[in-house]
């Protein structure tokens, strides 16, 4: 049977207990957030926002204290789905629903991740399958989903790369036509492809899709919205690398720029990426600069800088880019907080004084 982590929620909160009516239609610009966090003594697990865009206002609705150590998860709107790591040393994955009207979190099943730190989680896109990357133990693996249910199939497929040494896996994803699995690998400097058939939902063998220089640190990658280009962005060698996609699933760098400032001699960390809808601009974080990078993509793939910001907190670790509310917020790690920054016209970031403490935020997912 399955265990209900929220028994109830407060009244005063407008949301719903065992019996009553649904929650009313939410307004315009508001938003229910999940916040995943790293426990500690002071707090543990996912918190429950409600963030109101238009007074860009938080305000803390319920926690999740079972869930601990959510450092990444992703959301299966259609289906109300949500799938979270535990990140620690003898890792899991875990899948909830997420109830309507009482935005409950209801617990599905949880599996072992396969090795140890999972920190990134994808779906298939036909929700099918799930992936997770293991930062230690070398490993990737792909798990079948229940189409009725939702569990997890504690029976997965692991992927390794083709090379030994010390590995890595920090983000894994399907390609946007859904035939290829890829994987960033800080540990081996590398990005990877997978030939993926939807029909079995198995990987084939590893081949490596682009090498980065020695100690660059690969962490992120983003897709453009049509699938051409490729953004990976370096942890340890703070670099933004544009690449194009090429027939065979390789990747060509066509260019690589610096995400900090020439002047700035201090330690630094880029961490999160995301590409618009439009697919003209891209964002990142550098933790330790504490800034937030914002380029522009031109028709040929090439960036060109626009803006770098402090992002008034420490270690931004994640960000939410909600351009419908044209909004972008901030999870910072170190001191506890998130920030509100407005999206402009023109793609670039404004700065404002909205912030809402919230313990070790490091993941923000809409739930809507």
């Amino acid at each position: 049977m399955k265990t209900t982590l929220m028994a109830a929620l407060a009244v005063s909160a407008g949301l719903c207990f065992a019996g009553c009516q649904a929650e009313p239609a939410k307004p315009a610009g508001e938003q229910l957030l999940l916040t995943g966090t790293y426990s500690n003594e002071a707090a543990k697990g996912i918190q429950l926002l409600r963030y109101d865009a238009e007074k860009d206002s938080f305000t803390a609705v319920s926690n999740f204290a079972e869930v601990e150590n959510a450092s990444f998860g992703v959301y299966d709107a259609e289906n109300r789905r949500l799938y979270v790591t535990d990140e620690r040393d003898d890792g899991r994955v875990a899948a909830y629903d997420v109830a309507t009207g009482e935005i409950a979190l209801t617990s599905i099943n949880a599996v072992s991740s396969g090795a140890g730190a999972p920190c990134y989680l994808a779906l298939s896109p036909d929700k099918r399958r799930l992936a997770v990357a293991n930062y230690h133990g070398d490993i990737v693996a792909v798990y079948a989903i229940d189409p009725a249910t939702g569990a997890i199939d504690g029976e997965p497929q692991i992927l390794k790369a083709a090379t030994e040494g010390e590995g890595h896996a920090h983000w894994v994803q399907w390609s946007p036509e859904g035939d290829r699995l890829y994987v960033v690998d800080l540990g081996h400097d590398e990005v990877r492809a997978y030939d993926y058939d939807a029909q079995t939902g198995r990987a084939g063998a590893p081949v490596t899709a682009l090498k980065l220089p020695a100690k660059a640190g690969p962490r992120h990658m983003a897709f453009s919205p049509n699938g051409s280009y490729a953004y990976v962005l370096t942890e340890y060698a703070n670099t933004l690398v544009a690449t194009k996609r090429e027939a065979d699933g390789t990747l060509t760098e066509i260019q690589t720029i610096s995400t900090l400032p020439a002047d700035f001699t201090g330690k630094s960390f880029a961490a999160h990426i995301s590409i618009n809808a439009a697919g003209d601009r891209v964002y990142i974080t550098n933790r330790g600069h504490n800034s937030i990078g914002v380029y522009e993509i031109a028709a040929d793939g090439r960036l060109k800088s626009l803006q770098t910001i402090a992002t008034g907190g420490d270690w931004p670790r994640f960000f939410l880019l909600l351009e419908a509310e044209k909004r972008l917020l901030v999870a910072h790690q170190n001191d506890h907080v998130i920030t509100v920054f407005h999206l402009k016209d023109d793609g670039t970031l404004e700065a404002t004084d909205k912030r809402f403490t919230s313990n070790l935020p490091v993941w923000l997912q809409p739930v809507s």
